[in-house]
């Protein structure tokens, strides 16, 4: 008996990430991605649902990706400077770089990516490769809407986008033209925001209806979304006093900005303000939110850690984000669940509608912890074998 209970014991989550969890993370961080993620799942997973409490929904989802997005520029970027602050501008060292990133997000992604492509052939006789082949290098959607296959790739692409180039603008800069990187960091920062900016007002003035449905998903119009995230990394390294000197009210501020902008988004529903829901919508949404996710990082970054037994469940889920996100849609809501003839069970949809929700957020769980033990987490630790630069020490574990 006791053998058994120490076999369960060590198949536990606590005991599986236990390494992990003693880490030195930082609990607000891992807090703000447990939120986006959640937000994610739950807003993918509302079809599974009648059409009513779809309709319910609108009023309590959030954008998630957004989240990430930010988050993900605050830590990326606070490595970029770190790095460009530590070493001599140089190709090795943009290399080095990309090559920590790409070890970090590209092969589970590619796993995932040839699963699918896999699944594709063999559920859709219609089905080719040349499909998917944009998929491979991130064009998917770099200036056209997201395609039916894998949709939830689309802000992968914003990501590796943005990590390609803007780092090169930002060592030219640098480089050529013999700017300090606190300076060229700022100029390439305000740069995105302003053309980001003006090609969604573009949108907006020319009356682009087909566009502006779209955009949120299409690469050059997401891009500044991840540069609020690095312009809060700069203000944190370059202005650390300004930065925790009011976090509590910077937070306050950035959930009344949530707050505010649910409100406004429902009264679009509802056509209280037809005269510039076009404006708001096309132009000035995403930047909202996105300021709405900055405001919050002063306080989550300095919240190291609580005693709560929740916050283990917290950083768990954190540490799997990255696998939830790639495997929860498409191959599990949309591969497995949906091809189950639920129907020759049971005819009722009191049983069936829980069961495939349940199932949809226990595999999503199940096959991420799998992903991430076996495949994502020892692929990651490979890249210090490839990198010619120690460490740069980051806010942030897995990065």
């Amino acid at each position: 008996m006791e053998k058994i209970l120490t076999k369960i014991r060590t198949l536990s989550p606590h005991s599986l990430f236990s390494e992990e969890l003693n880490s030195n993370r930082i609990f607000g961080l891992d807090l703000l991605r447990f939120f986006a993620i959640v937000t994610v799942i739950i807003d993918h997973g509302k079809f599974i649902f009648p059409k009513k409490i779809m309709e319910l929904h609108n009023y309590i989802k959030f954008d998630g990706v957004t989240v990430f997005f930010v988050l993900s520029g605050f830590l990326i970027g606070g490595i970029l400077i770190k790095q460009l602050e530590h070493h001599q501008a140089s190709f090795s060292l943009l290399l080095d770089f990309w090559v920590r990133r790409w070890f970090r997000t590209l092969p589970t992604y590619f796993l995932i990516l040839t699963i699918l492509t896999v699944c594709y052939s063999i559920k859709d006789p219609l089905f080719t490769f040349d499909k998917m082949a944009s998929y491979y290098i991130f064009c998917q959607n770099l200036t056209d809407a997201r395609p039916p296959y894998f949709p939830e790739s689309w802000s992968l692409s914003v990501e590796e986008w943005f990590y390609l180039t803007i780092p090169v603008l930002i060592f030219a800069l640098i480089i050529l033209f013999r700017c300090k990187p606190k300076n060229s960091i700022l100029s390439i920062a305000l740069f995105i925001l302003g053309a980001v900016s003006f090609l969604r007002y573009s949108v907006y003035i020319n009356h682009d209806i087909e566009k502006s449905q779209v955009l949120y998903h299409i690469v050059i119009y997401r891009l500044d979304s991840i540069m609020y995230g690095v312009i809060g990394a700069y203000i944190h390294y370059y202005h650390s006093k300004y930065w925790s000197l009011i976090p509590r009210y910077l937070f306050l501020g950035g959930i009344f900005l949530i707050v505010l902008q649910k409100y406004f988004s429902i009264s679009i529903i509802h056509n209280t303000f037809p005269d510039i829901a076009g404006l708001y919508y096309v132009v000035f949404e995403l930047s909202i939110t996105s300021i709405a996710a900055l405001l919050l990082l002063p306080y989550l970054s300095g919240l190291k850690k609580i005693k709560y037994k929740i916050s283990y469940v917290i950083t768990i889920i954190s540490i799997l984000s990255y696998s939830m996100y790639l495997t929860h849609m498409s191959l599990i809501k949309d591969m497995i669940i949906y091809s189950i003839p639920w129907r020759d069970f049971t005819k009722s949809y009191r049983i069936i509608i829980p069961a495939m929700y349940f199932l949809y957020w226990g595999l999503t769980l199940v096959f991420s912890a799998l992903i991430y033990k076996v495949y994502e987490f020892p692929i990651t630790q490979l890249r210090e074998r490839f990198s010619n630069y120690k460490k740069t020490k980051s806010l942030y574990l897995n990065k």
